[in-house]
């Protein structure tokens, strides 16, 4: 096992990438989910029942963020608007959240020495106020090629607040799509094909789930509000309802 540490030790993952696990607070995050729906009282044909209740929620879910994520902007917050518009089109709504704070602090990094070589441009830089700090940023113009020694971008896949600093730096208004992953952006679930080449679009089937579910809780809501005298569902519950 100690021969294999660079699979699992957290210092040698450093630069593969893991898209931000690094334990298995994944598969127990599932777990506890799951946990809420099914349990050893429940025999097959109950356990069946309530699995797929547990399935249709988190497909609900899921369907919801992906709505979350095409509906509107969300209001600029950072100096750089420029980039910070551009990341909140491209990214869904919950990687453009993780993604804004390095916009945020990248005001704080400092150009400590620019140096251009036959490979390309390094940067050395440091944050403000903590030169014991440094990272090296090589940046290789023909290619728009960016690889920082915090190895973030590797990680994880997203650009970090150094290489944040060279595009301000350079004065680039749009994130390179060598620093892009298909896998956080917003046209990576546009159109879904499945074995027979049917394509729906995404962006629809989010909005259809999302209305569907917003139903069941009216219909609930409506076939527990009776009239009193007539044991009939009450007419305005449809209007007085927050849905």
């Amino acid at each position: 096992m100690y021969e294999e540490k660079h699979m699992w030790d957290t210092v040698y993952i450093r630069g593969k990438f893991f898209a931000g696990f690094r334990t298995t607070s994944r598969c127990e995050g599932l777990h506890s989910i799951v946990a809420r729906y099914v349990g050893s009282r429940h025999d097959l044909t109950s356990f069946v029942e309530h699995f797929q209740r547990c399935v249709a929620h988190m497909r609900f879910k899921e369907f919801n963020a992906d709505y979350e994520s095409t509906r509107g902007v969300p209001v600029m917050k950072t100096c750089i608007e420029l980039l910070e518009r551009y990341a909140a089109e491209l990214y869904t709504y919950e990687i453009f959240r993780f993604f804004r704070p390095f916009l945020s602090r990248a005001g704080s990094m400092r150009v400590l020495n620019i140096e251009n070589n036959d490979d390309g441009i390094k940067y050395i830089m440091c944050k403000h106020g903590r030169p014991d700090f440094m990272w090296t940023i090589d940046f290789r113009q023909e290619e728009m090629i960016f690889m920082c020694t915090c190895l973030r971008m590797e990680s994880f896949g997203i650009p970090c607040e150094h290489i944040v600093k060279v595009l301000v730096d350079i004065d680039i208004c749009e994130i390179p799509r060598s620093l892009v992953l298909d896998r956080w952006t917003k046209k990576v679930k546009s159109a879904l094909i499945d074995p027979s080449g049917f394509t729906r679009d995404a962006v629809v089937i989010s909005r259809q789930s999302a209305l569907m579910e917003f139903s069941k809780q009216l219909a609930a809501v409506a076939a527990k509000a009776v009239d009193e005298g007539t044991n009939q569902p009450h007419s305005d519950v449809a209007k007085s309802s927050d849905y």
